[in-house]
């Protein structure tokens, strides 16, 4: 009776705090944003009527805000400098196409040298036009580059600059994004350094079957009319920029994040054999501080994670390999509570003996000697960090169930397709986890109890200590699967006294 009282107790108090989390949580996530307003309307108008382009309608948006650049490689006629002409069309400013060949000349990017500069011998380019004053740009075949537009074209893409005059003379360039396109990638080395600017990657394939159907239906229509709209986006789209800059600094990635970045990054080192730079990951860390941001959040989560599988394989075929392996660790482990049940029996054990020793006695009242009661405090203060560990560890738990379950509804970057996938994997993991947890959590909030003076009486406080050993302990664990299924003729034999008991305890278990 004294147990139950007692777990009720903890549950209460766990449950209070589980309460205000929940609570707290929908409140950050249910706000209304003008930022995913216009976001997810930026999304719908760039692919409206292209026919399975919801992954690249979010990319190019998502590159935008973020000021990176985006890869499609795939073949001709599947819509890439649509996607393009829409975006600029979006966000204002001057666009820029070009198809690169392996003749492509400087002046077909940078503009023609001027002849009136060339007068003063002055090397100078007519920029207006060209790739130094366009704010979006659609660069088709773009590995084909030689090495005469390489070096200039990275200094553009990294750093929005352009020397345009023997280095004496560096323009800014207003460039937000550029879109890539390639029939296929690099093979030389000295494009490698082109690939890695590219953050956002994503293979572009032609319709399939299902998808022809749809698009020989549609209605035949230009393509400038499918994105004619009388509202500005341009004004809208700077200010969501301006916000989530100045928002960034103060988005939190927490050590798990980190964590869970560094096992991606192996996995795609050891097993995919890619090498991935720290620039790449510097600013995949801050792509997705800005899928934070966008949703309103004021962290990292896991579920922003997902986004790695755009930005971190090499070759398309790795994408899908790589896209398992998030999925497959996205839901945060649970090696602090295997930890915890370790550390909680040897604290049980060693409160139980000293609780015998002072006849339950936790204060001193009836006698207990000093130095047992400095014994229990110090037990409880052990007991009370393991309880915040396993609170904190709770918390994201519970966080993470509630951004999958979110996921489908009101996350701009993630399909519908793949939130749903993803909550059929990572979903049934995390409530499972979040059990184990709170019942070892609970175990934690118990004993503290126990050990505190006014919950139960002395004269049953140890029994009380032992009651809650026996019923937390994980006797499952302590006898082989051969052990478990012999009969109960041969456990008699082999087992005796308490390990009897135990073993019929773990096999009524298993049934």
């Amino acid at each position: 009776h004294s147990v139950e009282k007692i777990r009720h107790l903890a549950l209460s108090e766990i449950e209070e705090r589980r309460k205000v989390i929940k609570e707290e949580l929908n409140a950050e996530l249910s706000q209304k944003s003008s930022t995913r307003q216009i976001l997810a309307e930026s999304i719908s108008l760039v692919g409206t009527g292209l026919v399975e382009r919801d992954i690249e309608s979010r990319l190019v948006i998502l590159a935008l805000i973020s000021q990176e650049h985006v890869l499609f490689i795939g073949p001709p006629g599947t819509s890439k400098s649509m996607l393009g002409r829409r975006l600029s069309q979006l966000c204002g400013g001057p666009f820029f196409q070009r198809l690169f060949t392996k003749f492509t000349t400087p002046d077909e990017i940078f503009g023609p040298l001027s002849l009136k500069a060339l007068e003063n011998d002055q090397y100078v380019r007519c920029i207006e036009g060209f790739l130094p004053t366009a704010t979006v740009a659609f660069l088709d075949e773009i590995f084909k580059a030689n090495s005469a537009i390489l070096n200039t074209l990275l200094t553009i893409l990294n750093e929005r600059q352009f020397d345009n005059g023997a280095g004496t003379r560096r323009v800014d360039c207003p460039l937000k994004c550029v879109i890539g396109a390639s029939n296929e990638l690099p093979e030389s080395e000295e494009l490698d350094a082109l690939l890695d600017r590219f953050l956002l990657r994503a293979q572009v394939s032609p319709v399939s079957d299902e998808g022809l159907l749809e698009l020989l239906s549609s209605k035949p229509s230009k393509e400038d009319e499918l994105v004619n709209s009388e509202r500005n986006y341009s004004d809208g789209l700077d200010e969501v920029f301006r916000n989530i800059s100045e928002s960034l600094p103060s988005i939190e990635m927490n050590q798990n994040i980190g964590i869970l970045m560094k096992d991606i990054r192996a996995f795609v080192t050891d097993t995919l054999g890619q090498y991935v730079s720290d620039r790449r990951l510097i600013k995949a860390a801050r792509l997705l501080r800005v899928s934070a941001a966008t949703h309103g959040r004021k962290q990292v989560d896991t579920i922003d994670v997902l986004l790695l599988q755009h930005m971190l394989w090499t070759y398309p075929q790795q994408r899908d390999a790589l896209r398992e392996f998030i999925i497959d660790n996205l839901t945060p482990n649970n090696d602090i509570v295997d930890q915890s049940k370790f550390l909680l029996q040897g604290l049980a054990a060693e409160a139980l003996t000293i609780v015998k020793k002072t006849m339950g006695d936790v204060t001193g009242e009836s006698g207990a000697r000093e130095d047992d009661l400095d014994a229990i405090k110090s037990i409880v203060t052990e007991l009370r960090e393991i309880k915040g560990l396993l609170e904190q560890h709770s918390n994201g738990l519970e966080r993470h169930i509630a951004l999958l379950d979110d996921l489908g509804y009101n996350n701009i970057w993630i399909t519908s397709d793949e939130s749903q996938s993803v909550k059929q994997s990572c979903l049934p993991l995390a409530v499972a986890a979040s059990t184990t947890v709170s019942e070892v959590l609970n175990n934690a909030a118990t004993l503290i109890l126990a050990l505190s003076s006014g919950v139960t009486d002395d004269d049953v406080r140890s029994s009380v200590i032992e009651n809650l050993m026996e019923n937390s302990e994980d006797i499952s664990t302590m006898f082989s699967d051969e052990e478990l299924h012999m009969s109960l003729k041969e456990a008699k034999r082999i087992f005796k006294g308490d390990e009897l008991k135990k073993w019929k305890k773990a096999r009524k278990s298993m049934s």
